[in-house]
């Protein structure tokens, strides 16, 4: 019999033993979990400051035009639509034109001004055939307006950078020039594009 209950015993023990190495070793996953997590969260707030830092260096600041091509050139192909205003494009705002280049907004020219009240409108050119309407809350220091997505969830863009380079046409950007920059967000806020008027 104590042969028996010796051995019950062991068993007993080793049964013990092993919940207490289980529960160990979930309670190392869990803190692994935990830090996992914790570090996960860090790198996507370091990931968002690093996106929107790219943008800090058009926001509210003067820049050459040499920067402007640039910025069209940097965010080429991604969901960023560059606005760009130069004096040959007209010198009031009601004769001003903006070219849109990268991706393209949606096309707004039907909108009027009760669509959207406290707004400063902005003629711009979305492609060689459509015209849209660049808005501004009076008091803002940034543009409202979305990007165009097509039926299948597509954006187009506009890379025909050709006459930004071509001395005498609207779209030429003088290397030298002094532009402003001004950010462009959708409805939710996102940083969808900026918007550069020569000064």
């Amino acid at each position: 019999m104590e042969g028996e209950l010796g051995s019950g015993a062991r068993i007993a023990i080793a049964l013990i033993v092993v919940g207490v190495i289980i529960g160990i070793v979930f309670v190392i996953l869990g803190f692994t979990r935990g830090a996992t997590n914790q570090g996960v969260g860090t790198v996507q707030n370091a990931m968002d400051q690093m996106q929107t830092s790219t943008f800090d260096d058009y926001d509210q600041q003067i820049i050459s035009g040499t920067q402007v091509l640039s910025a069209i050139k940097l965010f080429e192909g991604r969901p960023i639509g560059i606005i760009v205003i130069t004096t040959l494009s007209g010198n009031d705002l009601t004769q001003k034109y903006g070219v849109n280049y990268g991706a393209r907004f949606e096309d707004t020219s039907s909108s009027t001004q009760a669509d959207r009240p406290n707004t400063i409108k902005l003629p711009v050119v979305l492609s060689p055939n459509a015209k849209g309407i660049l808005s501004k809350e009076t008091g803002k220091a940034f543009y409202t307006e979305n990007l165009a997505v097509d039926t299948s969830g597509s954006m187009s863009f506009n890379m025909d950078i050709l006459k930004t380079k071509k001395s005498g046409t609207a779209e030429f950007i003088r290397p030298t020039a002094k532009f402003l920059g001004e950010l462009i967000k959708d409805t939710s806020g996102t940083i969808t594009g900026i918007c550069f008027t020569q000064q």
